[in-house]
């Protein structure tokens, strides 16, 4: 009877959360109504390549032409993260079309820097054939990297009336403005970030208007009126990523919009920024929790795990505090090996940011396997018994433990992919990609494989059963590996003498966090790793390639060596 109102409960939570995930999924899909979405369009450059973009604009369309505003994105991101300027642009009144630049998102090609202006010019063609647009009215908004083709085509392009660079730089002998021929220029850029040097902005800007000096920040240079407004538009508590979603620099883009083109009414007065931002945490907490409510009634009826089965590497006689200063010790002072050895895959391959991620993961997983041979040497454990032991199951519990870890992912991408990835960060790679994910795969399988015995078989163990300690052995392998990561991070960045990648690394906490979530609830269920490292395996392959650009390592140093020349 116990076990009955378990499951009776057990189901009704399922129901809950599964409700919650479905009413929230539809409305960050149809809030703001003014507004309507359409995905997956494609176009071809001159060049050959399929650029990929969504539009969005007024629900209700009127006959007369519009003004329209084409959104380039940034370095290693996609037109998903340029959404919120996209919804909030269309509530008042425009047609605005964010994009995937070549080697990015769901566009074909590689990364080349001198060649991003062919999309744009793409994505002006595509306004163009659609016979609704105000041709000699356009808008660019270009984040980071996309600031580069922005400044270009505004300096040869009359139709082009306003450019709003949203932590970019700006090129001073871009052409002045006039009434006849307006440019009105906003310049949005964080306090804390670092990709851009303030006081150059400031003397572009400063240059721009006529000024001996640097330009002053939040000051009107010029006006509207005579189609020369300048600007630059400073917050003083935000950094270089949340440029692309914070309030206040969305609503700062849309008035000077507004401002170059005072004809155009809006459909809707209201921000939906934050709004929008809530419905995602709701909906994300929905799909999280059925996810992991799910994991039990699946893992019993495909594993039916016993406790006699449970895969424990037994230490007994080194206690936890040992165990955990070892790992930091080793992780620490050996990554580096693990690092060189994957150095070929980083400059050679395709995907350099995924190859960039496995070098810092493998080069820990490596230092571990150092740790379990040491371990090992003095208690009569071999480093094969000790990986291999995943795989030693009761007769066909491998293929039910790995048909669990699939079907787990596809339920976990699904809710990833309708609440984060079609609004915040694409997870699906380009086609392309695909073919280069193998060997991404197999080291990201190796890692999480390793990361697993390490937290799950040997660690979790000794923190305990209960639902607490589960949670806390979670907590503790997320804090080791993001300790990890920002380590060697701000190593390199006091390398290079930029903190950029320190701010920029936090968005990867979420996912961290998750990972170890997922393995620590799944081997309490299942008693082994093997379908968690499916599982976070596929995940961060998947959603580290769709980030990466398709170009190589070298090339990519390349590219940012000279992305401001």
């Amino acid at each position: 009877m116990i076990r009955d109102n378990g499951k009776k409960k057990r189901t009704l939570l399922i129901c809950v959360f599964f409700t919650i995930f479905l009413i929230f999924t539809i409305l960050i899909f149809f809030i703001p109504i003014s507004v309507k979405a359409t995905y997956g369009g494609v176009v071809a450059t001159s060049d050959g390549e399929s650029i990929s973009f969504n539009v969005f604009e007024p629900s209700s369309r009127e006959a007369e032409t519009k003004p329209a505003v084409i959104i380039g994105h940034g370095f290693m991101a996609n037109k998903e993260i340029m959404k919120g300027y996209a919804v909030e642009l269309a509530a008042a009144g425009f047609v605005a079309v964010p994009f995937d630049f070549r080697g990015h998102g769901q566009s074909s090609g590689l990364l080349e820097n001198n060649k991003l202006i062919n999309d744009v010019l793409a994505i002006k063609s595509y306004l163009a054939s659609r016979g609704d647009i105000d041709m000699n009215n356009l808008g660019y908004i270009g984040y980071s990297m996309g600031g580069g083709p922005g400044n270009e085509i505004i300096n040869t392009d009359l139709a082009f009336k306003c450019f709003i660079g949203v932590g970019t730089w700006f090129d001073a002998t871009v052409r002045d403005g006039n009434s006849t021929n307006p440019l009105n220029v906003l310049m949005i850029q964080a306090r804390f970030d670092e990709a851009i040097v303030m006081e150059e902005l400031k003397v572009a800007i400063g240059t721009r208007v006529g000024l001996s000096s640097l330009a002053d920040a939040n000051k009107l240079y010029g006006s509207f009126t005579d189609g020369n407004a300048s600007k630059i538009f400073l917050d003083d508590n935000t950094d270089h990523l949340l440029l692309a979603w914070d309030q206040d620099f969305i609503r700062e883009a849309r008035n000077w919009v507004m401002s170059t083109f005072p004809g155009v009414s809006p459909v809707d007065e209201n921000l939906y920024v934050n709004i929008r931002g809530l419905i995602l945490i709701f909906q994300c907490f929905g799909g999280i929790g059925l996810f992991f409510l799910i994991m039990e009634p699946l893992t019993d009826l495909l594993v039916k795990a016993k406790e006699e089965d449970k895969y424990i590497i037994e230490l007994q006689e080194m206690p936890l505090r040992s165990i955990v200063l070892r790992t930091i010790g080793h992780v620490l002072g050996l990554s580096l090996i693990g690092m060189i050895i994957l150095i070929p895959l980083v400059l050679l391959l395709p995907l350099s940011i995924a190859g960039m991620m496995s070098t810092f993961l493998f080069g820990a997983a490596i230092a571990i396997v150092i740790m379990f041979w040491r371990i090992g040497k003095k208690m009569d454990l071999s480093i094969k018994d000790t990986i291999l032991g995943v795989f030693k199951r009761p007769k066909g519990q491998i293929p039910r433990e790995i048909a669990l870890g699939v079907i787990l992912t596809i339920i976990l991408y699904i809710i990833l992919y309708l609440s984060v990835g079609l609004s915040y960060f694409a997870i699906i790679p380009y086609l392309i990609k695909i073919f280069w994910i193998p060997p991404y795969y197999a080291v990201y399988f190796i890692v999480f494989l390793i990361l697993g015995i390490l937290f799950n078989t040997i660690i979790q163990p000794k923190i305990g059963n209960s639902l607490k300690n589960t949670c806390t052995a979670a907590f503790l392998g997320a804090a080791l590996q993001i300790m990890y990561f920002v380590i060697y991070i701000l190593i390199l960045s006091i390398i290079v003498g930029s903190f950029f990648f320190v701010l920029t690394f936090f968005i990867a906490v979420p996912m961290l966090l998750l990972s170890n979530f997922t393995s620590a609830v799944l081997y309490q269920k299942t008693g082994n790793v093997l379908s968690s490292t499916i599982i976070n395996t596929t995940i961060f392959v998947g959603i580290i390639v769709a980030l990466s650009p398709f170009m190589t390592g070298l090339n990519m140093i390349t590219m940012l060596g000279g992305l401001r020349n």
